[in-house]
């Protein structure tokens, strides 16, 4: 019996590759013409970057250099947008992505000032440890098995790493490349944000690798994903450590599939597998891709060389990669192997609590599960292997996803934040535009060659029922069978507690929940510690919150109440999103969560007869108007509803003045509450013999405290003389 293989589809793949081509053709020629695709990305670029720099306005007027700089800069792209249209050849067409570049290092650069001038807290606790482990090494310590608590306090961060025993980390749980870098840097510049900035450096050393590797042409695309589409740089300031494996991979990326060639490692290969050191020596988020890229090396050799030489050449591109890899990181394992171990591998070790924007946030938003955290962890992991079996048995068609496919595995465990995915970005296009289809299967495709054994063995079906199930297909979809049993596993686990709000307590002058009353019931056979945090309407996670009253342990199939309070103003809820808890315990590790409940489902809105107030004279009155509106500021017109105004001061002495005196119409119980009319309005008449000059704030609000109540208005103020 004999099964006909059909051809595949080799039409898609070519005129993909002839544009390719002639788009580099087109680039190689000085005095050739720049075609439509190469236009539209430099004016695309020129567009997405004007977003960047009017977002920095903000140092123009403390530093008016920056203001010069600005507009100059503001000129010049107006200046590339405009020669997108014109330039009639690839020679001033390369000028104007030379000045896009530049514009785009200037760009990220005012960015990061802007950002520190705006908000100068750190962002992250990967920003704090960095710096505060450099500083431990600059003074002799082992930073690797410092307590980093004081980190906290001398560079305050909002957002620590929380664990599910209740507590936050307090290591460092990095590679030791950033610590090092660190600490030279700071040497130079000094400890403030001295991380951000690097950061933003290695963004800078981004435009500059894409803008060699690519070619003419397609140049403007480094700017477009460092300056044009700003998320690069939002994490950079945040000193999140994702942006310093940006252009590691990049260069790693470049002409990848090339590694080897002819047997030998080029001068760049050696470089490439260097930077592969490098790379995983700063943060675990470069790990990924690593695996694809070794084994894709493998597979396009073993197709040139054989299976034995392409094993040698590969082993040799691992062992450059491993001994940078340990030269960085040897000096710390010697001085202490436990301390540094823990570190490296805390991210899969830590228990950490569920947070990001992968399919954790289904659990989250839902208030689903989860009854096993760690199935979603193992989960991952076998989708890693998975995919990997795939990239083996598919690599014809996978290739070019070398550093896309990981993204798939990091959808998965517990914490899979955005920074994650983008981490690759530079990656990504470098790999899409420099890794042509190598000679040898150019020439197969020109002469039409009979496909081989294993092209045959790919495309066989194992039974003419299934078309599509090949046996290379069979093997790819078993992979996928342990990992799609584990998720379900995950998943279908039930929350070991479920949680009710029955009452909070917020704040006015902060719009935010501060304490919280609930009651949580077990209806698991397990006794369980739990730990509440609240989440916020980001999807980010609070540190645990005190427990003022209630059991330390929930008995199995049992229920308490609690009452909780906020550790901190930034644990705290705004009342204008949801209040959301959950309670989470490490043994085993799970989450729970409550239903989310508007905390201000309506609000009160207070103005006064003109939006500017002028100095009252003493024993003049004004007229302040409150109002009920809904979430999306619908006015409502209720009537009966108690309304109140409350009235304070802020002042920088001690010195006291005289208080307004508050009537309100329709009256209510005291003078200061009022019943809404028809219009759904209470009046306020406030009138003051004198404040000299101080501003008195005032603030309607309605029931606010519990569950059903509305909230709170902005600031309005009045000074008398």
């Amino acid at each position: 019996m004999s099964v006909e293989v059909e051809r595949p589809p080799a039409q898609a793949q070519s005129s993909s590759d002839g544009l390719l081509k002639l788009l580099r053709e087109t680039g190689s020629d000085p005095d050739a013409q720049p075609n439509v695709v190469h236009r539209i990305l430099l004016v695309l670029t020129a567009f997405s970057m004007f977003s960047t720099l009017m977002g920095v306005f903000g140092p123009t007027v403390r530093w008016p250099a920056v203001g010069i700089l600005l507009a100059v800069s503001m000129c010049a792209l107006v200046g590339v947008a405009v020669l997108g249209f014109t330039a009639r050849t690839m020679r001033w067409f390369g000028r104007a992505e030379m000045v896009l570049a530049l514009l785009a290092v200037v760009g990220v650069s005012l960015w990061m000032l802007s950002m520190i001038i705006s908000f100068n807290g750190y962002r992250s606790d990967e920003e704090i440890f960095v710096q505060y482990s450099a500083d431990l090494l600059r003074h002799g310590h082992n930073p690797y098995t410092a307590d980093l608590t004081q980190a906290y306090a001398q560079y305050p961060s909002p957002f620590p790493t929380k664990l599910l025993d209740g507590s936050i980390t307090h290591h460092l749980d990095y590679p030791a490349l950033p610590t090092l870098l660190t600490a030279v840097l700071t040497m130079m510049v000094g400890t403030f944000h001295t991380v951000g900035l690097l950061c933003t450096l290695f963004l800078v050393l981004t435009v500059f690798v894409m803008y060699v590797l690519l070619p003419r042409g397609l140049r403007s695309l480094g700017a477009l994903l460092v300056a044009g589409i700003p998320v690069l740089a939002q994490g950079a300031v945040g000193g999140l450590l994702f942006a310093l494996v940006v252009p590691l991979l990049a260069f790693a990326a470049y002409r990848w599939k090339h590694t080897g060639a002819g047997g030998r490692l080029s001068k760049t290969d050696l470089a490439k597998a260097v930077v592969v050191g490098a790379a995983i020596s700063t943060t675990q988020v470069a790990w990924f891709p690593i695996p694809f890229l070794i084994l894709g090396i493998f597979l396009a050799r073993r197709e040139e060389l054989g299976r034995r030489a392409a094993a040698i050449v590969t082993g040799k591109y691992v062992a450059v990669a491993a001994a940078t890899f340990l030269v960085i990181n040897v000096p710390f394992i010697i001085w202490s192997p436990g301390g540094w171990f823990r570190g490296a591998l805390a991210p899969l070790t830590q228990h950490a609590v569920p947070e990001g924007e992968g399919l954790i946030n289904l659990v989250q938003s839902l208030s689903t599960g989860s009854g096993n955290l760690s199935l979603y962890t193992y989960a991952g992991a076998l989708v890693m292997l998975a995919l990997l079996v795939a990239y083996w048995r598919h690599f014809d068609r996978l290739s070019t996803a070398c550093f896309a496919l990981p993204m798939i595995g990091l959808l998965f465990p517990t914490r899979s934040y955005w920074t994650y995915f983008i981490a690759y970005a530079a990656a990504w296009i470098v790999g899409l535009l420099t890794n042509d289809p190598e000679p040898a299967r150019q020439q197969a495709e020109a002469e039409d060659e009979e496909p081989d054994a294993r092209t045959i063995a790919q495309r066989t079906p194992l039974t003419p029922r299934i078309p599509w199930l090949s046996r290379y297909a069979a093997i790819t979809v078993a992979a996928f069978v342990p990992a799609v049993v584990v998720f379900g596993a995950a998943v279908a686990a039930p929350a070991p507690m479920s949680l009710k709000i029955d009452s909070y307590l917020t704040s006015a002058q902060l719009n935010s929940v501060q304490t919280v009353t609930l009651t949580a019931t077990n209806h698991s056979d397990h006794a369980l510690t739990p730990h509440f945090m609240a989440v916020h309407g980001n999807g980010m996670v609070s540190a645990s919150w005190d427990i003022i009253s209630g059991p330390k342990v929930i008995k199995a199939h049992s229920w308490a109440q609690y009452v909780v309070t906020a550790p901190s103003v930034s644990a705290m809820p705004p009342i204008t999103d949801s209040l959301k808890l959950q309670a989470v315990t490490d043994t085993p590790a799970t989450v729970s969560y409550s239903a989310s409940v508007a905390p201000q489902p309506y609000t009160t809105l207070l103005v006064a007869d003109t939006p500017v107030m002028p100095l009252l004279p003493p024993g003049s009155s004004i007229t302040l108007t409150a109002s009920m509106q809904s979430q999306f500021g619908t006015l409502l017109h209720r009537s009966g509803v108690r309304i109140c105004l409350d009235q304070t001061k802020f002042s920088n002495s001690s010195t006291n003045f005289d208080s307004a005196k508050i009537t309100a119409s329709p009256a209510g119980a005291s003078a200061s509450c009022g019943s809404t009319d028809r219009e759904g309005q209470v009046h306020f008449t406030v009138l003051s013999h004198g404040t000299g000059g101080r501003q008195l704030y005032f603030q309607s609000y309605g029931m606010q405290g519990s569950l059903g109540r509305f909230g709170y208005s902005t600031f309005l103020s009045a000074a008398w003389r």
